[in-house]
Formats: C-alpha cells, structure tokens, sequence
C-alpha cells in the first residue's frame, strides 16, 4: 500500500478523505515518540492521541511507534515519512498563517483603485502622500470608476472603489457625507429670482455620470414633486461638468465641497436647491476575497481616517 504522503502529484485524490488534523498528530508523535508529550504539544488529551495514532495506523498499514524497552522508536517506514511530514506541515501552517506585522516600508506591489472624481479630489490626493510617506516602494494607480469597475474588483484587477455607489456581493463602508448644492455661472438668469422646484426643473441640467447614466438624486427627488428635468449635457467628471457650467446656462447639482473648491477660479455662484435631497455619500467598497489581506486592510484603515479628518 502507498501512503498518500509517497503518491505522485498526479495521484493524490487519497488526500481528500485525510483529516489535517491527523497529520498534525503524525507529525507530533513521530517528533516526541511519547502519546503523552505529543498530546501536549498539540493541545489534545493522551485518548484523542491514542485515537489519532490508532487511525494512522490503519491509514498507512504500519505501527508507527514500537516499544524499544521503556521507550517507542519509529519504524524503518516512519522514520523515513518523518522529513517529508514536518516540512509539509510546516508548509501548511505557513499556508494557513496570516501576515501578522505588516512591513509597509518593504511592501512591493501596485495599488489600483477606481474612483468618481470627488474621491479623487478631496481624498485619493492625502492618500497618495500618506502611501509615499508609509509604503514607498508601492505604486499608487487610480482610475475613474467606471461600467467595468465592478467585474474588475470581483476579478481583483481593482482592489479598492470610491463612489456613491452600492453593489450586491461587494463589502461597504460609508466614508463621508456632503449636502448638495447647485452651480451656476456668475450672472446667470436664474439667479434674479426665487427659484422654486418648477423653475429648476425646467432649467437645462448638466449631470455627472461617470458610467453614463441618465438619472441621479436630482431626478429621483423631483419626481416626487411630480416635476421632471431636462437634463442637456451628461459628463464623466466634476471639472467638465464645471468648465461647462461656467461658459453656459446649464446648472449644476454637485457636492458642496466639489463646489467651493472651484467657484472662486472659474467664477461660480453656489446656492442651496429648491428640493429637498439627501446627502451624496462617498462609499468605499471592495470584493469580501480581499477582505484579510493586511495591505488592502491597512489602505482602508487610512481612507477611513483621511476622510474623518
């Protein structure tokens, strides 16, 4: 009979029916010789011992252990298996084990998340400079959040997403909340007068919609006043939304942090919106099979605190 431990690669399908657990005990009697000591040194009582020793036993046709006087010795077999048993445990142990410190200075790898730009602006940036700072030797890429974003963070392509943005199946954590505010040029018409729901909806709206879609908080809140929008320009990003309101007529509804950072150079007027809307969160999301990797954990630790700071 060949033990599955001496099996070729090509013909281990033996192995699913042994427990771990045995080869754990194996391995602790063939090192002390004692059921006793071996039962110690594992954590097991002297009778679960002297179970697993009786099983292994049975599973490699052989004695294992001898008595030699007052003492056990390996058999010719056993003490060959030995080497082989405790590097493969030792393997698997190292397998099994988590990375316990992380050793930021020598973590070699690219970062790729995938962001709206908001995250990028008011968050990504501080993260940038704490990794530069902490883990020098990693590569920081960040790519707008997009139609793909979710297939790539299933396929760990992307590790890490920042949007407002939920998904079936990923890990969440809300980071932030920001009121809305609208946008428009400096001298727009719309300003003269008291804006109500009605006159809003019937302004030309300028969205962002970095995977293309045509309806937003906006639309969702407007339609409870039984109103509808036109919206005339759909852009992937917060500057060309911007840049387009300020050579326009278009309005803006947009983050209020988004908005004051631009207002003053490109000459902005921010006010409050006629509708009531609930707060734009940025989420950070990330597949559940990234969950314990103790880099990613370390980067949403930090995301965390950059964006309570």
């Amino acid at each position: 009979m060949v033990h599955p431990l001496e099996m070729p690669l090509t013909d281990r399908s033996a192995l699913a029916g042994i427990d771990a657990n045995l080869l754990v005990a194996l391995d602790a009697l063939l090192a002390e010789k004692n059921v006793g000591r071996a039962a110690r040194r594992v954590g097991l009582s002297p009778s679960a011992m002297s179970h697993a020793l009786a099983r292994a036993r049975e599973l490699l046709d052989d004695p294992i252990l001898v008595r030699a006087g007052t003492t056990m010795v390996a058999t010719p077999r056993a003490r060959d298996m030995q080497p082989l048993l405790s590097d493969a445990v030792s393997l698997f142990a190292k397998a099994l084990e988590r990375k316990s410190r992380l050793d930021l200075l020598n973590e070699r790898r690219t970062l790729r998340i995938a962001a709206v730009d908001f995250a990028q602006i008011h968050l990504l940036q501080s993260l940038a400079i704490c990794l530069r700072k902490e883990a020098p030797l990693v590569t920081l890429v960040i790519v707008p959040f997009g139609a793909t974003t979710f297939d790539e963070l299933k396929s760990g392509v992307t590790s890490l997403a920042f949007a407002a943005n939920r998904a079936a199946g990923m890990a969440t954590q809300t980071l932030a909340e920001e009121p809305f505010v609208c946008v428009a040029r400096s001298g727009h018409p719309a300003l003269n007068k008291r804006l109500t729901a009605k006159r809003f909806a019937a302004l030309d709206h300028v969205m962002i919609a970095p995977r293309g879609q045509m309806a937003g908080a906006s639309d969702a809140a407007l339609k409870r006043y039984g109103l509808r929008r036109r919206v005339a320009l759909v852009v992937p990003t917060f500057l060309a939304a911007a840049l387009a309101v300020a050579e326009s007529e278009l309005i803006l509804t947009c983050a209020e942090r988004s908005a004051r950072q631009c207002a003053g150079w490109l000459s902005l007027s921010i006010f409050p919106p006629p509708i009531k809307l609930p707060p734009a969160a940025l989420t950070m999301f990330w597949h559940p099979q990234t969950e314990a990797d103790p880099f990613l954990a370390y980067v949403r630790g930090r995301a965390v605190e950059l964006a309570a700071g």
